[in-house]
């Protein structure tokens, strides 16, 4: 290959670059779009309740504990999202709003910059240790759609390169809160150590009684063992990929699976992550 022909084929990789980048611009306001013309039909009401976390954190079984607290606790929804949706994915496949009696139950991963400070309604923010949450994403990557990810990749793509989705600062914009949104914050160790103490406490700040005949409901199908015999009721099934089986969306919900899965440097830079963002909010020390 010539010089000439070697910068040919440089400057057509460029231009493919380019174009590709271009065309992820367009994709991306053309989702905005799709987004911010749902979010003005579905409206806001003064009683909506948001489960708001950075993703596999726990939103799935905390979106179970509040449906199952405000409500009888009927399983017969063909998927959690008829009873509590994720209006962001809602969006992006174009369905329209459902009809929700109130109070809404309402899923998002969505930064705390999207949240306005006239917002209506109250968020219970879920927040998982962070070595936990890359195991668990890590593991559903790898399960759905990347058979051979390798976790060096992963960790570097997503807890070292910076973007908008960094585990790091996406928690300290939701723990500073600086718009002072009503938020209660849970953590997702607590729902598994004691699980009586969240929903009790998760009651409260919903303002709802719980009846004492319900709680042994609300416990069990907010078990791991429940929600795993479900497992169609809360997991992901990609209409487009009907040939494969996605049933690890609940996988095993214990903590300190990161540990083990970290290498010692990988620790070292998650850990000066930490100390350099969260660690003055004193959730995990």
């Amino acid at each position: 290959m010539n010089d000439q022909e070697r910068m040919m084929y440089y400057l057509l990789g460029r231009l493919h670059k380019i174009v590709s980048k271009i065309g992820q611009k367009v994709v991306n306001v053309a989702r905005s779009i799709y987004y911010q013309q749902y979010l003005l039909k579905f409206g806001e009401r003064d009683d909506d309740i948001y489960i708001a976390t950075y993703p596999k954190s726990g939103t799935t079984r905390m979106q179970m504990l509040v449906y199952q607290l405000l409500t009888d606790g009927s399983m017969d929804f063909e998927h959690i999202y008829d009873v509590s949706p994720w209006i962001r994915n809602e969006a992006l496949l174009k369905k329209e709003p459902r009809e929700l009696p109130s109070p809404r139950i309402i899923k998002s991963h969505e930064r705390y910059a999207q949240f306005s400070k006239s917002m209506k309604g109250r968020i219970i923010f879920v927040m998982r240790d962070g070595k936990d949450v890359a195991a668990s994403m890590f593991h559903q990557q790898r399960n759905y759609n990347k058979p051979n990810l390798e976790f060096a990749t992963f960790f570097k793509h997503n807890y070292v390169k910076p973007d908008k989705m960094n585990y790091f600062t996406f928690m300290k914009a939701w723990l500073r809160n600086s718009k002072k949104l009503p938020i209660l914050y849970i953590r997702f160790e607590d729902m598994i150590a004691d699980f009586d103490a969240v929903v009790y406490k998760v009651a409260a700040f919903l303002q709802v009684e719980v009846p004492p005949d319900a709680l042994p409901r609300i416990r069990e199908r907010c078990s791991f063992d429940f929600m795993k015999a479900h497992e169609a009721k809360f997991g992901e099934q990609p209409p487009k990929k009907k040939e494969r089986i996605y049933n690890q969306f609940i996988r095993k919900g214990k903590a300190g699976e990161g540990q083990a899965l970290f290498t010692p440097s990988q620790h070292q830079q998650y850990e000066e992550r930490f100390a350099k963002h969260l660690k003055q909010f004193g959730f995990y020390e």
